[in-house]
């Protein structure tokens, strides 16, 4: 359990997405300062990227200051206002075009995705299907280390 814990305090030490400049196709009521995408990032769990009412499907474009590698990411949702997010995808720029690296049908208090190991300099979040407006409150990319295992397992133990 130890070494487990030691296991998740290393792959959440470090938001590779927290200084990124993060760009929205839609803000509530053109307001960046109380719904922009810079709350994705920020340290204030019940902040949160929203939209108008009428757009239920934006998306974020998160431009990281350098290349980066990760293989987890995280997505959460403004939870107090119920389940919104019905359709949500994460693309990776890979060799000069969006490559869709991660995708679910809900969101939730929290969604992560384990995926192969990305190097970028640019992800973008597509919210794909919403009834009302998505309020998303985290986005993280991070690097999951190698997991070491603890004790051998059990003999014959897969």
């Amino acid at each position: 359990m130890k070494a487990f814990g030691e296991h998740l305090r290393q792959t959440f030490d470090e938001n590779l997405a927290v200084d990124a400049a993060l760009t929205a196709s839609h803000v509530r009521g053109d307001d960046e300062i109380t719904y922009g995408p810079q709350h994705l990032v920020d340290e204030h769990r019940w902040s949160a990227w929203a939209t108008d009412d009428s757009e239920k499907t934006p998306d974020v474009v998160v431009q990281l200051p350098d290349t980066r590698t990760f293989n987890l990411i995280r997505l959460r949702e403004d939870i107090r206002l119920g389940q919104r997010v019905e359709g949500v995808a994460v693309d990776a720029w890979v060799d000069g075009d969006w490559q869709e690296i991660a995708a679910a049908e809900s969101v939730g208090p929290c969604r992560l995705w384990r995926v192969a190991r990305v190097t970028t300099d640019r992800v973008r979040l597509r919210v794909t299907n919403s009834p009302v407006c998505p309020a998303l409150s985290d986005f993280g990319l991070f690097l999951e280390p190698e997991f070491v295992e603890a004790a051998p397992s059990p003999a014959g133990a897969p």
